[in-house]
Formats: structure tokens, sequence, C-alpha cells
């Protein structure tokens, strides 16, 4: 976020005097050559190794949430850091680039303010911001990266709020980063409203998105994705990709309403035979789903933290014909409750209680499954985190236990270079996999690889 600015002036070489054409041409003509051009080099070096005035210019981080309505606005920070004064020609306009990930990133020129004068005198150890300003595109909505152009500067990250309370939200925040007492960035919270907050909205650490990830993504982690190899007889590979999309970004980053969070997902399981001539894949599971999904309801309590919602609608079929196609369609509910500090070690529950719409392939898979997954998490967000999924039929002991253990890499391996987590997996009963959804398989134990969880 810093570049310096140099402000040098080289001083003139020696100028040697001029030698009358008649003395160059006597035998010391050589050595007089010499003489100049030996001087001329030297003032040269001198003057490049003047003291050079140096200005440090730095970028300050904008607001994390900003108004629609009002502009863009860049601060730039030059100071004055060596022991001497400095003097700078300030340019007119800067440039940024800006993108939300839906549109190639797109220039936008910010203009000086008006009452700053193109040039400044910096005494020793002086500084002065400058800003730069510009309306938002029109196109400007969601989370917005900022890259500055032409000067050395960390981008920033900017969340757009063209809600009717823009400006009183906005206001909060500003008067938050500017506290100086623990008071003041809450009675400025409290008169936006009294159940929200100054932080930009982000999701829950629930079964439904993974820790972390920006609510005004449209696409983003959904399920756990992973890839893992176990042996009890034979020996298998389980893998599973699973993403979200979200379909309408809102003008109010605080939004509940049913369009603005609404998302599309896509979950592919397979099992992957790798005992089995030709290494087949026994069995994949297509999952699309529609659902509505608010990692924070508001909804308070003194026995929970937080509570989150989904709902909505579910397909799951292996793509099969014939005996061995497997499908059905659900409607759910899923509210997730999670109990302590969200930032260290807690724990969440969240029951996923489900109806069957169609079952014409497996019509009695309600007595080997059940109407409700209970997903049950205890961990911490960069640590060890332990998910377990029960399932109990209608029928006997028909159901199942799926266990998941998650481990950071980067601190197993002592850097923070490495992504993702070290995965170990359990599963013992029926239906890990649909097209065997009503035969009970040994269990399975296998270690492996996660990108999400």
């Amino acid at each position: 976020m810093r570049v310096n600015t140099l402000s040098c002036r080289i001083a003139p070489a020696h100028r040697p005097p001029a030698y009358p054409p008649s003395r160059l041409l006597r035998s010391n003509a050589l050595s007089h050559y010499v003489r100049f051009f030996s001087v001329l080099w030297l003032g040269a070096l001198l003057g490049l190794a003047a003291p050079c005035a140096q200005a440090t210019t730095s970028m300050l981080a904008p607001l994390r949430e900003a108004a629609f309505n009002e502009p863009l606005t860049i601060t730039l920070l030059y100071s004055a850091d060596d022991n001497a004064p400095l003097d700078l020609t300030l340019p007119p306009t800067i440039r940024v680039t800006l993108t939300n990930g839906d549109i190639a990133p797109q220039p936008l020129d910010l203009v000086r303010e008006a009452d700053v004068p193109d040039a400044l005198h910096l005494s020793v150890g002086q500084f002065r911001k400058v800003h730069y300003s510009a309306p938002w595109p029109a196109w400007a909505r969601g989370e917005i990266r900022i890259d500055p152009v032409g000067f050395d500067a960390s981008p920033a990250l900017v969340a757009i709020n063209r809600g009717p309370r823009q400006e009183q939200i906005v206001q909060a925040e500003r008067t938050e980063m500017q506290a100086v007492t623990p008071a003041q960035p809450a009675s400025a919270a409290a008169a936006v409203t009294p159940a929200s907050s100054t932080e930009v909205a982000s999701p829950a650490a629930d079964a439904l998105m993974s820790a972390g990830r920006a609510a005004l993504s449209r696409i983003s982690y959904y399920e756990p994705m992973y890839f893992a190899i176990g042996k009890n007889g034979d020996t298998n590979a389980r893998l599973q990709l699973s993403f979200k999309y979200r379909l309408l970004l809102p003008d109010d980053l605080r939004s509940k309403g049913f369009l603005d969070n609404l998302y599309f997902a896509y979950t592919q399981m397979s099992i992957w035979d790798l005992s089995a001539e030709s290494r087949p894949f026994r069995d994949t599971s297509y999952m699309p789903q529609l659902f509505y999904y608010i990692p924070d309801t508001g909804l308070r309590s003194d026995w929970f933290t937080r509570m989150g919602i989904a709902a909505g609608v579910g397909h799951e079929s292996n793509g099969l014909a014939g005996s061995d196609s497997r499908s059905l369609n659900t409607v759910f509910v899923r509210p997730t409750f999670e109990f302590g500090d969200l930032n260290a070690t807690h724990l969440e529950i969240s029951p996923k209680l489900y109806y069957y719409l169609g079952t014409s392939d497996n019509p009695d898979i309600a007595d080997y499954r059940g109407y409700v997954d209970l997903l049950i998490k205890y961990g911490s967000p960069d640590g060890w985190q332990l998910a377990t999924t029960l399932r109990k039929g209608t029928k006997h002991w028909y159901g199942s236990v799926d266990t998941q253990l998650t481990y950071p890499l980067a601190r197993l391996l002592g850097s923070s270079a490495w992504g993702g987590y070290l995965w170990i997996g359990y599963f013992n009963g029926y239906g890990e996999d649909l097209i065997d959804y009503n035969q009970r398989q040994h269990w399975m134990a296998r270690i492996g690889y996660s990108i999400a969880r």
C-alpha cells in the first residue's frame, strides 16, 4: 500500500575549460581528452549520489460498506519521510479498476478534490491527505474489488448498499471507524436499528455454507467438497463436489426478502470402486436444489447465539435407467442453531426435515432414510471440526451414521501456503449411495483431502 516518490535534482556536471584547436594537436592532446571525460563522469556520479527527498504515498482503506448514491472516495496520504522538505506535483486524476466477479474489471477515473492545489510543499515529517472521488458506475452492486492502476497499493473490497437506509448504515460504519471509545460504535448501530450491526452481512458457518464465505458471492461452497480413499475388504473412494449460486444480489445487504436470498445449488457425490476390474464408479448421486437461505434470522435467545434457516425443493437421482434407476423429490426446511463464540470452538445443530414428493423408483426409501437428517458440528473455524450426520429410518433400526473429521493443512504442516483440510471419514449403515439405499454395506473409514467443510 506504499508508493515511494522521489524528488531529486542531479547537479550539473563540471564543464572543463575549452581548449583552442592548436593545443589539441599537441602531443598531450590525449591526456586532455582523458581529463575531460573523467571530470564529466565524476560530475555525473556526484549528481546521482546527491540526497533525494522521498515522499511515501499510501492509500487508506475505504469503508467496508458504501452507499451507492454517495461517490467512491479514495484517500491518498502523502508524507515527507526524509530529513528534507519536499515539493510535490499532484495528479489531477487517478485511475482504478472495479469488478464484482460478474463483470470484467472496468476502469474508473477519480478526480482530485477541488480545494487542493496542483503542488504541495511538505516540511520534514509533514503529511497531507488528498481525496479523489467519482460516482459509482450504474452496474456496481454487491461486493466490489478496487484495484489501483499506476501506483503500488493493495486492492480493497467494498460492499455496495443500495437499500433505502444506505446513508444511515454507512454513517454508522463511519462512526465506528472513527470511534475513540467503545460506546460510540454501539450508539451508532442502535441509531440504525436496535437489532442491526455495523458489520457487512456474512453467512453462518453452517451445513449449507463453509465458514467465512461472503454472502455477496454469487458462486460459493455449499456442502463439503472432498476426495478420500478407504479399504475394508474392498478399496473404494468417495468424492463430492458442491456449490451454490445466488440468483439475485440485493440492493439492501441486510435484506431478508425471498428473491434477495434465493439460491440454486448443485451437489454430486460418487462412490468409486477401486477393487473391481476397470475401476468403475459404483454409483453417482446428482442433487440439484432451489432454496431460500439466510444465515442469521435475527432471532436471539439465551440458549443459542445465532439461528439461520433454509427451505426449498430438491431432487436426487443416480442418472440410471431400468432396474438400477433411483430418484426422489423432496421439499425441506433446515433451521441451524449455533451455540457459543462463533470465532472459537462452538457447537452447531442443524436438523433437515423433508417430505417426499415422488419416490416411484424407490417407494420404500423412507424405511431406510426416514424424514430427518440431523447434522451436529463441533469445532472452530481455524482448527479441527467434527461433523456427524445421523439418519433413522421408519422401520426397525435402519439408518446410518456419517462422520467427518477435518483439520486445516496449514496448521498441520506449519505453513500458510497450504490450503484445504485433512479429511477423515467414517460411514456405517444404509444408503451411502443411492443404488444400495436398502442394503447394509460394511462400515468404511477413509482418509483424504477436503477443499471445503
